[in-house]
């Protein structure tokens, strides 16, 4: 896919929206909002659209869809079987967002295992097996995603070896982007997050097959998971002909969602939010965006 490409028209739209919806939504207006928006009707050049796209975010839950495709890019290249017993743990990783079904993926993923804190020489290699995904994304021209370690419960799955992890400021191979001044902490940006998805939707990050599946995987429907409601998949449920392809994320301050859009008669956006704030926001604002930028955009006129 070629780099995607700024377009004033849709950054109009979208500078529009976001204006509207934060004069109607007083909690909207105390939080750090990071989003990006892609048309896919030109999928050889889509246009973009952005607010505070290109600022790193902790993604809470959303990473988890970037193992997913991970996991069928290894079983692609012959790395990783797709046996009974993983199949099950990407079924709970974003099904029902399972951080422990997560720990098990990465690990597979990387080639690590949780355990107490390594000496100098292997924690290196642990380090360097951690960062297989980021290198994977840099491979695709996504820069700006640092996926390298699971998500945690915080119950005591949390110590040894991926505390240490956490704790280390070094960089190695010239590691950082997103991750910034913590180069092992998660990090993602909104533009990129979206670059992904739409190398996802247009099956140019895996195999046609491949993306398939994934795709289904992700797909949601409010009438079945009644949070998703407040999702992408709730505002674009309001109207008819459209599928919806995401992962939500919900952490402390982090209330997030990233997504394809697909409508029945093949036109396709990505929309990509992270709210970002103390108190935390939990309001309608992605759905509201959501339904609002699909209408623009995939609905027949």
């Amino acid at each position: 896919m070629a780099s995607v490409r700024p377009s004033p028209a849709l950054q109009a739209f979208l500078d529009r929206t976001l204006d509207d919806l934060a004069a109607r939504d007083p909690a909207l207006r105390r939080v750090r909002l990071h989003a990006a928006l892609l048309d896919l009707g030109s999928a050889d050049s889509p246009a973009l659209a952005h607010h505070r796209g290109e600022i790193p975010v902790y993604p809470a839950s959303v990473v988890k869809f970037v193992y997913l495709m991970a996991a069928y890019a290894w079983h692609e290249q012959g790395r990783l079987p797709l046996d009974d017993g993983l199949d099950r743990l990407l079924t709970d990783m974003i099904r029902v967002s399972s951080n422990q079904a997560t720990q098990q993926v990465v690990a597979r993923l990387t080639g690590t295992e949780p355990g107490p804190a390594l000496a100098d020489g292997a924690y290196r290699e642990f380090r360097t097996r951690r960062h297989a995904v980021k290198r994977w994304l840099e491979s695709l021209g996504i820069t700006d995603l640092h996926c390298v370690h699971p998500t945690y419960d915080g119950n005591g799955d949390l110590f040894g070896r991926d505390v240490q992890f956490l704790r280390d400021r070094s960089v190695a191979g010239g590691l950082g982007g997103a991750g910034g001044q913590f180069p092992n902490r998660q990090a993602m940006t909104a533009i990129d997050t979206a670059e992904l998805l739409a190398l996802l939707a247009t099956d140019r990050a895996l195999s046609p097959e491949g993306s398939a599946v994934v795709r289904r995987r992700m797909r949601r429907n409010p009438a079945e998971q009644p949070y998703q409601r407040q999702r992408i998949a709730g505002g674009a449920a309001r109207l008819p002909g459209v599928e919806t392809y995401s992962k939500t994320g919900t952490w402390g301050p982090i209330f997030a969602d990233a997504g394809i859009v697909r409508h029945e008669s093949g036109r396709q956006m990505v929309l990509v939010v992270f709210t970002d704030g103390s108190p935390p926001y939990r309001g309608d604002f992605i759905a509201d965006l959501a339904h609002r930028s699909a209408q623009h955009l995939l609905m027949p006129p």
